[in-house]
């Protein structure tokens, strides 16, 4: 088993991973010494320890990990992983993007995969059948949408997301708004999935993300959802590079 961390914009997490399973996950806004120490005491069997992180996090954590494990691996462009990495400007590529293709890989292993990652961003990427990571696209996210609507016009409100998928056909400027992003992103994510199927049979789809669930039994196509795929993918590298330093 081994620790893994994950940190981004607003909250991090701490997880657990026992190969392709995450045995225990937990989501804090601050990170410390103590919320580690718990995980530590509390599985005596872990044997590494990897970080990925999209902010600035303090050195005396690192100094920390190490303390605790010999494999600690803090994930940047430069960490080897488990993928042919196909992308033009890797060190461009965002931690997330990696984590989540090295995960659907993991457990789709010798199929074409589109990723799907639902958060701030949505982010659609693809890794073929062979172990390729080919890249992808970048979209804006639900709140982003429902925000910048509100922010780069004059009169339209800045509205929260329904609960349900809103009609086809707003009947007033709320529903409109509601519609018009939410099921534009349903068109958009359905849109992908069928361009891409073209160029890659038998596409296998996985949804992950912070919003993965708020899509869920809405698109037409069949998707495997894993809300924790980052995580996996994060556990696959650290294995990865624990192997390479046998």
């Amino acid at each position: 088993m081994n620790l893994i961390l994950d940190l981004g914009n607003t909250y991090g997490k701490i997880a657990v991973c026992d190969n392709k399973k995450v045995v225990e996950a937990a989501t804090y806004e601050i990170i410390t010494s103590r919320e580690i120490s718990y995980f530590h005491v509390r599985y005596s069997s872990l044997k590494g320890v990897i970080i990925s992180s999209v902010v600035n996090y303090s050195r005396e954590i690192i100094d920390y990990l190490r303390s605790l494990y010999t494999t600690c691996i803090e994930l940047d462009h430069s960490t080897p992983i488990p993928l042919e990495n196909r992308y033009l400007t890797p060190d461009t590529l965002g931690y997330d993007r990696i984590a989540a293709a090295v995960g659907a890989y993991t457990i789709c292993p010798g199929k074409n995969v589109l990723v799907i990652d639902a958060g701030t961003a949505i982010t659609y990427d693809i890794v073929t059948a062979k172990g390729e990571f080919l890249g992808g696209n970048i979209s804006q996210g639900i709140e982003i949408r429902f925000k910048s609507l509100n922010k780069y016009t004059s009169r339209l409100p800045h509205l929260e997301r329904p609960v349900e998928t809103p009609p086809l056909v707003g009947s007033t400027t709320k529903e409109a708004i509601q519609s018009g992003i939410i099921n534009g992103l349903l068109f958009e994510m359905d849109g992908f999935i069928d361009a891409i199927s073209k160029e890659y049979p038998k596409l296998q789809v996985v949804l992950t993300g912070g919003d993965a669930k708020y899509f869920v039994g809405k698109l037409k196509n069949s998707i495997f959802v894993d809300p924790n795929l980052n995580l996996i993918g994060l556990n696959r590298i650290l294995e990865h590079n624990a192997d390479r330093e046998i």
